[in-house]
């Protein structure tokens, strides 16, 4: 059995500089408690080991219980305005992605009175790039473009870990009825180059693994356009036993961009002790 990991699989820039962010704050401040609003990246693996060393995550809503002058830490999917001001009374530290900041200050100094953003209406960055602006239209699918016409006219934005397919398949949609939009992309690089990976069978496998988050967008994502015929999504080492493999199978394992390498590891020794005669 043939057993690899994708080379481009694993943390990305912005996930990298917000752990490290965290892993300072926590080395410098061993006697305070240490508060982090929501996740700091959507994987349950890493999440846990900061609550085990003490970190306490919590919610919007329980930030009024907290004194003035706590830490409180903000996630890498990045915060409005709106949130940047309440938190304003903590001592905050921001690990909002430097890419997710630079594309929530275009948005903001954008002269269009039309804007559309292109994401997953619930998530953090999406909440992050649209709240402090109740004007901008969010969008996840082609069907939501009905109400466009060759009278609108403004700027198109998108989520960084969006679906680079669909994103496509919208973009050619919304060119057809809105011809003078504006259309950025703002794909993260190094999610486009990962989904990149994905859009042709390596003829060497014949299974993936992509191991995420089920809360992660980048990961579902990278399960919705796999073109495997058997893909199969699991979190973790733990679930290998879950998804049906056989010593004749080549398995491709890839990780999201909140995944880290050594739990890519430990599937990957995972699946060879399910058969280790190959």
């Amino acid at each position: 059995m043939r057993v690899n990991v994708l080379k481009s699989s694993g943390f990305c820039g912005g996930v990298t500089r917000a752990l490290y962010l965290l892993d300072k704050t926590i080395k410098e401040n061993k006697d305070r408690t240490i508060y982090l609003l929501g996740d700091i990246v959507h994987n349950d693996t890493v999440n846990e080991k900061y609550k085990k060393l003490g970190v306490k995550v919590i919610s919007k809503d329980e930030l009024d219980s907290l004194k003035d002058g706590e830490i409180v830490l903000s996630s890498a999917h990045g915060i409005s305005d709106k949130m940047r001001e309440k938190l304003s009374r903590f001592n905050h530290i921001d690990t909002t992605c430097p890419f997710v900041r630079k594309n929530q200050n275009r948005i903001k100094s954008d002269p269009q009175k039309e804007i559309i953003f292109i994401g997953k209406k619930k998530h953090a960055e999406t909440i992050a790039m649209t709240e402090d602006n109740e004007n901008i239209w969010i969008i996840e699918s082609e069907d939501e473009l009905n109400f466009f016409n060759s009278f609108n006219e403004g700027s198109v934005y998108n989520q960084t870990t969006f679906n680079s397919i669909k994103l496509n398949k919208i973009y050619e949609e919304l060119g057809k009825r809105a011809q003078k939009y504006d259309i950025y992309n703002t794909m993260c690089e190094t999610m486009k180059n990962l989904q990149d990976s994905l859009k042709t069978v390596d003829p060497r496998y014949n299974v993936c693994v992509i191991v995420g988050d089920k809360k992660s967008s980048n990961a579902n994502s990278l399960v919705e356009m796999s073109p495997y015929i058997r893909t199969h999504f699991i979190e973790n080492e733990m679930e290998v036993d879950k998804i049906g493999l056989c010593k004749l199978d080549s398995v491709l394992i890839v990780g999201s961009a909140s995944t880290p390498k050594d739990l890519l590891e430990r599937v990957k020794n995972k699946i060879k002790e399910k058969f280790p005669e190959n």
